[in-house]
């Protein structure tokens, strides 16, 4: 899961003390710690800057006054940077721009996973007649056990591929026991062919499977089900088409899990950041002493820093604590299918008498200034003239529209 974090977004006077602290000082999921050999590097050279611009000073001083026509290396570095500082700062932040949109898109296609894969259990539970036929029962269980287990199977594939996949054994065998726990025997041997169920995951000559034949099997029990007419037929192309937009999301995620930046982008981007941060001690050297030390760091931890976070963005599906964690989301997915299939012969409640209309007035006193209570009141006003109207004369009588004052505290009467 992405690391959370204290959040000013209530807003207090007081949130700098109080939050702002936690935020600096926090190592997990910092990029800070990550970027402890580009430090080291650029403090090497920044004292090396410092003991040149003092040796330059000492120096190149003439005695006679005479202005000194010999250019420091400083000026030199000084030029150079000043190509390269806007330079550098564009293509970091487009990089990292780039990455964040990949991020968030990837979490969209995760959460609407989840809410389709959800929606077509509602489907089967709900609107699938399970008493048409012993058959379709059973299949419609089928179904919302193969809807957990695909999403298993994507969580198996994404932690066991790309250039973030898990290399803990134990992580392995972990994701692989979870598969076995809801796949048949049979199912077992298409998911994982020539190796049995005891075979632990960090073992297995696959690392993972293909979840769509998951999605074939799904396909394959609501055919049975429409042989058995237990299903309205516009109501299972609903069905289907939320079916294939569950493959449309794992094939977007695993578009934006695999494919990394261009490399020739990435290439002139680490060179260019490198060479500017490499020279910018030299730059700073001559008017800011030792000072050049925090500056250069401050920078390094810039440029390098927003290069790293672009890195990590661009695969967010692996086990960095800032990827996103596919389990976390797959946990509340299990309980509520479990809990919609289970509820599915519950009794309802009614809760309204059986001769009583809707009434939410008692929720609504402060919505739209009164609007709904005003409209409410004088509905049914006009009503019970109508009615008074009916008795006297034995038929309706048109009615004007009229405001009627509305008395303190009256329920809304929709009747």
């Amino acid at each position: 899961m992405v690391v959370p974090y204290p959040s000013g977004s209530e807003g207090s006077v007081w949130s700098f003390l109080t939050i702002t602290p936690f935020i600096l000082f926090k190592f997990r999921g910092s990029i800070v710690p990550l970027l402890l050999p580009q430090l080291i590097l650029i403090q090497g050279l920044s004292v090396l800057a410092i003991w040149l611009a003092d040796w330059e000073r000492e120096n190149l001083e003439t005695d006679t006054g005479e202005e000194n026509n010999m250019t420091s290396f400083a000026k030199v570095a000084e030029e150079g940077t000043k190509a390269l500082a806007i330079l550098v700062s564009f293509l970091l932040v487009l990089k990292t721009q780039a990455a964040n949109n990949q991020f968030w898109e990837a979490l969209s296609d995760l959460t609407n996973m989840c809410h389709l894969l959800r929606s077509i259990s509602i489907s089967v539970c709900g609107m699938v007649n399970w008493e048409k036929h012993k058959e379709v029962e059973k299949n419609a269980k089928r179904i919302v056990r193969l809807l957990v287990l695909y999403y298993l199977v994507v969580l198996e594939y994404f932690q066991r591929t790309g250039t973030n996949q898990t290399n803990a054994a134990s992580q392995m065998d972990n994701l692989r026991h979870d598969v076995a726990a809801l796949a048949g025997d049979h199912e077992w041997t298409v998911l994982y062919p020539g190796e049995g169920k005891g075979t632990a995951g960090s073992k297995s000559a696959h690392r993972h499977t293909r979840p769509t034949i998951i999605l074939f099997w799904i396909s394959l029990s609501l055919r049975q089900i429409l042989d058995h007419q237990a299903l309205e037929p516009p109501i299972m192309n609903g069905v289907l088409n939320q079916l294939t937009q569950v493959s449309a999301c794992f094939w977007n995620m695993d578009k934006i899990d695999k494919t990394q930046f261009p490399f020739p982008y990435t290439q002139i981007v680490k060179w260019l950041t490198l060479v500017f941060l490499v020279m910018l001690p030299f730059v700073l050297a001559p008017n800011c002493g030792w000072l050049t030390c925090v500056f250069s760091a401050v920078a390094t931890v810039g440029f390098f820093g927003l290069d790293e976070v672009a890195e990590i963005l661009e695969s967010p599906f692996g086990n960095d604590p800032n990827d996103l964690d596919i389990r976390a989301y797959g946990d509340p997915l299990m309980s509520d299918l479990e809990l919609i299939c289970r509820c599915r012969d519950g009794e309802l409640d009614f809760v309204f008498n059986p001769d009583e209309k809707i009434d939410f007035s008692h929720l609504l006193g402060n919505f739209d200034d009164g609007f709904h209570q005003h409209f409410c009141a004088n509905l049914a006003r006009t009503r019970r003239t109508s009615r008074l109207s009916v008795s006297k004369h034995g038929e309706a009588a048109p009615q004007e529209a009229s405001a009627f004052p509305v008395l303190p505290g009256e329920p809304c009467p929709l009747r």
